[in-house]
């Protein structure tokens, strides 16, 4: 299967990256292929050799490490790297257009200090469905091709069962890459990794463009932390060795989506500061690509790197109001929508409400029949009501059938929370993968009520809201 992809970055060479033996899993059993993904990168025929496949995920194949290295809740590391992932190679699809093919949980190679190189069931899980829910979003994000379990036990805070997941992305270059040739004053590969850059992502442009490569950094980047925003969605650990060159979500740990709509929501129970909480994600998006930017300071000068960064706060500004908007049913955009989607968002805050479902009740609203379960709060409350009537006044040029439609159209039902996860999680563990399957095809097709979703579309017990994760999820 391997003979099917093309070695573009192997040929920058070992100062780029290490050769690594994959170690086989031991047992590996194939549990889930994305045949959707497989279809729409026209790699269905080749994976009908499932047995090719699962040899492959198991880990009988070479592939790559990559260098990097990055900042760590803001910390410089310069010791990090492809600790248990391997790049296996490039696929080219119909158009011309190259994926990354990325053998996660490969064992160990020269970046994995102390670790075991080895990724685990359930955080397997967890990426092997979000990058599936991200994507259906509209959201740029890695994926995952296919999810393979093993009887292999490896150690994290309680002893779990390897696994690993093909993951399949434009690029697995970070920011942390550049920084990487940058604090070792290796500026040649610098360059050359630049240049590399810009003849596959930007292929348009004249070889030597610096300032296009981190135009598009700073553009992608912001849209990509707009959506994340407008869908409550919280990375949990956004070091700068984790931020792709070109804006995909990836590298998933103890993300999560909002469960009430709490600003100040921190999924990741390791980030004992905060710095990675959900309202702290522009910020500190903005603080990573002034990183980038420092690292690409040998080949810009000071003004052209200020130009760059100056687009970012408005790009996020205008791509997440654009969003807000979509959500709640506003066509267009003006001065004023800015105020009413926060008076919005501070009465979801002040109430306790669902983030996401908040906006298939209002469409329910605009459709004559009112607030529904937990959002009845909005009805009687005084704040809720002088909000309506506003939002009834901004929209009252648009048919509430059409709006409501539309609405519907980019609101989800259903999402990858935590909880669903868990439970996921928790059956497959037994045996038990169609609650798995389920999630998926659910997540996979976001907006529609789906038959026999095995309530994947409701809201978390009070006891099952606002789950904190470690960096091992």
């Amino acid at each position: 299967m391997l003979d099917h992809l093309q070695q573009h970055f192997a040929n920058l060479g070992n100062e780029f990256a290490r050769p690594v033996k994959a170690a086989p899993l031991k047992e590996g059993q194939l549990r889930h292929v994305n045949w959707r993904l497989a279809e729409a990168l026209g790699m269905s025929a080749i994976l009908e050799d499932q047995t090719a496949l699962q040899q492959l995920a198991s880990g009988h194949g070479q592939g790559l490490a990559m260098k990097y290295s990055g900042h760590q809740f803001g910390v410089f590391n310069p010791q990090l790297g492809d600790g248990r992932g391997l790049l296996l190679g490039e696929w080219k699809d119909s158009r011309g257009e190259l994926w990354d093919w990325h053998l996660k949980g490969a064992g160990r190679t020269p970046f994995s200090r102390f670790g075991d190189g080895r990724a685990v069931w359930r955080s397997s899980v967890r990426e092997h469905i979000i990058g599936e829910s991200l994507n259906a979003l509209g959201i740029a994000s890695s994926r995952s091709l296919c999810l393979l379990s093993s009887n292999e036990e490896v150690m994290r805070e309680t002893p779990e069962y390897a696994a690993s997941i093909i993951r399949i992305a434009k690029t697995h270059i970070r920011f942390g890459s550049f920084e990487e040739f940058f604090y070792q004053r290796k500026y040649q590969q610098l360059r050359e990794l630049a240049d590399y850059c810009i003849e596959r992502y930007l292929p348009h442009n004249s070889p030597g463009d610096y300032q296009s490569l981190l135009d598009m950094a700073v553009i992608n980047t912001a849209d990509m932390i707009a959506a994340w925003q407008v869908y409550g969605f919280n990375h949990g650990v956004m070091n700068t060795d984790n931020m792709s060159i070109i804006g995909e979500t990836f590298d998933f740990g103890p993300y999560a989506f909002l469960d009430d709509y709490e600003p100040e929501f921190i999924c990741n129970h390791s980030d004992t500061h905060g710095r990675y909480r959900f309202s702290q994600q522009p910020s500190i998006g903005l603080w990573n690509l002034n990183a980038l930017a420092h690292a690409l300071s040998i080949l810009l000068d000071q003004d052209q790197l200020k130009s760059s960064l100056m687009n970012y706060q408005k790009q996020l500004a205008n791509t997440y109001q654009s969003g807000l908007n979509r959500r709640l049913g506003i066509q267009g955009l003006n001065e004023d929508d800015v105020a009413l989607s926060q008076r919005w968002l501070s009465l979801l805050a002040a109430h306790n409400l669902d983030y996401n479902l908040s906006f298939r009740a209002l469409a329910d609203v605009l459709r004559g029949i009112g607030w529904q379960d937990s959002f009845t709060v909005l009805a009687d409350s005084e704040d809720g009501k002088i909000w309506l009537c506003d939002y009834h006044t901004r929209i009252e040029n648009q048919s509430p059938e059409q709006t409501a439609a539309q609405m519907d159209d980019c609101n989800p039902l259903y999402l990858p929370r935590s909880h669903h996860l868990q439970q996921v999680i928790e059956a497959s563990m037994q045996g038990d993968d169609l609650p798995l399957e389920r999630l998926f095809d659910c997540v996979s097709s976001p907006f529609a009520k789906q038959q026999n979703d095995y309530g994947f579309d409701l809201a978390p017990a009070s006891d099952e809201k606002g789950i904190c994760l470690s960096c091992s999820s």
